[in-house]
C-alpha cells in the first residue's frame, strides 16, 4: 500500500513481538504444536512519517528496537498491529553481515542480490561494475565471502545496496563503520541519492550522523518512540550532556547570568563576558569557546567558525571575569551559536581533561549569536584577529 502524497514512508501504530522459547518449550515448535513461549515486545505503537526527499533519524541504545523497526519498514517483518505504507522502490542497508551462503564470491553475491532486487537484466553487468569500483576490493571482489574482513564486508554490502538508485533507503549503522575514507564515500553517495530526490530512514548510535543527514529525529526506547522533533533538539535531550559536568562539580562553574542572546556586527569590535568561580586552589582551569554555525540535515551538521582552546582562567579560589574580544568581527551576517566549556587537565597531559561546566546549544543552554551586516554569503571573513583577557 502506497503512502499518502508527499510522504515516502508512513508508519502508523506499528507493534511487533517475537516468541521467546527456552529449552523446555522449543520442542512444541518443532512438532508443530501451539506456541507456548513468552512474547517479547520489540516495537509498541510506533508512529512516524518520512517526507519525500528527506531522511529521518532514529537513535537509541542497544535493544531499543531500532533494527526491528527498520526491517519492519522494509517488509522483512510483518507488524502484529498497525500499518506501514511505502511509496516507491526500497533498498535496505540493514547490516554489515552477509546473508546467505558465505562460500559465494563477492561477484556472485552482488549478482544474486541485484536479481533479488528486481534489477533489469540489461542493467546487472553495469551495476556489478559500479560495485567493483565503489568497493575498491580489487581482485578480492572474486574471492569467497568467508575470506572477507568486517571492513571488506562493509564495503561490499553498502556498495551493492546502493549501486542502483532507489526511491527509499533504509540504513542501519553502516555510515559510522569502516575506515574514514570509506565513510566519506558512503556519505557522498547517500547525499547524491538524497539530492536526486530519494528518501530514507537512518537508525544509528551515532548522533552526529543524524545531525549531518536528518532534519527530524526520533528516540526509540524499549520499542516505543519517546521523543520526536528537530534533530538538534532531540540529540541534545538524548545526550543529556549536562550529566558530564555534574560529575565534576565543586571545582569551577559559570556564574549567572551567562549571556543567552548576543548581537554583533560584522567587521566591528565585538565581545562577550562571562563570570567564573573557581572553587579549589592549585587546580588550573581553562576556558574553551566555539562560535558555531548549526544547520541540521545539510551535510556537516554544524561547523566551528571561530574557537579558542584552553585559555587559562586561573588556579586559585575566587571569582574571575573573562572577556573575549574580536577586533573587526570576521563573521558574515547570519545566526550562530556560542558554546562555552570550563575544563581542567594536568599540565603535562592535555588529553586527561575533565569538563567542569558547560553552556551551549548541545547542552540545552543555547547562546544565540546574531550577526548583522552585508550578506556576503560567507560565514568567515579574512583576516581573523581576536584578543582574550582574564582579570
Amino acid at each position: 500500500m502506497a503512502a499518502p502524497s508527499g510522504v515516502a514512508i508512513a508508519c502508523e501504530g506499528v507493534s511487533k513481538s517475537f516468541e521467546v522459547f527456552d529449552g523446555g518449550s522449543a520442542w512444541r515448535l518443532l512438532l508443530g504444536c501451539d506456541a507456548a513461549g513468552e512474547r517479547f515486545k520489540a516495537l509498541e505503537d510506533v508512529t512516524l512519517e518520512v517526507p519525500k526527499g528527506k531522511f529521518v533519524g532514529v537513535i537509541g541504545r542497544n535493544g531499543a528496537g531500532k533494527s526491528t523497526l527498520l526491517r519492519t519498514l522494509g517488509g522483512v517483518y510483518q507488524p502484529d498491529t498497525g500499518k506501514v505504507r511505502v511509496s516507491g522502490s526500497v533498498s535496505g542497508v540493514y547490516e554489515l553481515g552477509m546473508g546467505g551462503r558465505r562460500e559465494l564470491t563477492g561477484h556472485s553475491y552482488v549478482r544474486r542480490l541485484l536479481n533479488l532486487q528486481g534489477t533489469p537484466r540489461g542493467m546487472i553487468d553495469s551495476a556489478i561494475d559500479d560495485v567493483r569500483r565503489f568497493s575498491e576490493l580489487g581482485d578480492r571482489f572474486d574471492d569467497p565471502l568467508y575470506t572477507y574482513s568486517t571492513g571488506m564486508a562493509a564495503r561490499l554490502f553498502f556498495s551493492a545496496a546502493t549501486a542502483r538508485e532507489y526511491d527509499v533507503y533504509l540504513v542501519d549503522e553502516v555510515l559510522s563503520v569502516g575506515d574514514e575514507h570509506f565513510q566519506q564515500k558512503c556519505w557522498r553517495r547517500v547525499r547524491e541519492r538524497l539530492a536526486a530526490g530519494a528518501s530514507g530512514v537512518l537508525v544509528t548510535h551515532d548522533w552526529s550522523a543524524v545531525l549531518k543527514l536528518c532534519e527530524v529525529a526520533h528516540v526509540l526506547d524499549h520499542g516505543r518512540v519517546v521523543l520526536s522533533g528537530r534533530s538538534d533538539e532531540v540529540v541534545r535531550t538524548y545526550l543529556d550532556m549536562g550529566a558530564l559536568a555534574r560529575k565534576n562539580r565543586g571545582i569551577a562553574r559559570f556564574l549567572e547570568p551567562v549571556p543567552r542572546d548576543l548581537r554583533w556586527a560584522s567587521g566591528e569590535t565585538c565581545r562577550f563576558d562571562v563570570e567564573i568561580e573557581l572553587q579549589q586552589d592549585r587546580v588550573p582551569v581553562y576556558l574553551v569557546y566555539a562560535v558555531e554555525r548549526v544547520e541540521v540535515g545539510v551535510g556537516l551538521g554544524w561547523e566551528i567558525i571561530l574557537n579558542g582552546i584552553d585559555l587559562e582562567v586561573g588556579q586559585g579560589r575566587g571569582r574571575y571575569r573573562v572577556t573575549v574580544e574580536f577586533e573587526r568581527l570576521p563573521l558574515g551576517a547570519g545566526n550562530y551559536e556560542l558554546s562555552l566549556d570550563l575544563v581542567t587537565f594536568p599540565r603535562e597531559n592535555r588529553m586527561e581533561r575533565k569538563t567542569l561546566d558547560s553552556r551551549g546549544w548541545l547542552k540545552g543552554t543555547s547562546i544565540a549569536v546574531r550577526v548583522r551586516g552585508p550578506d556576503s554569503g560567507a560565514h568567515a571573513l579574512l583576516p581573523l584577529r581576536w584578543e582574550v583577557r582574564a582579570a
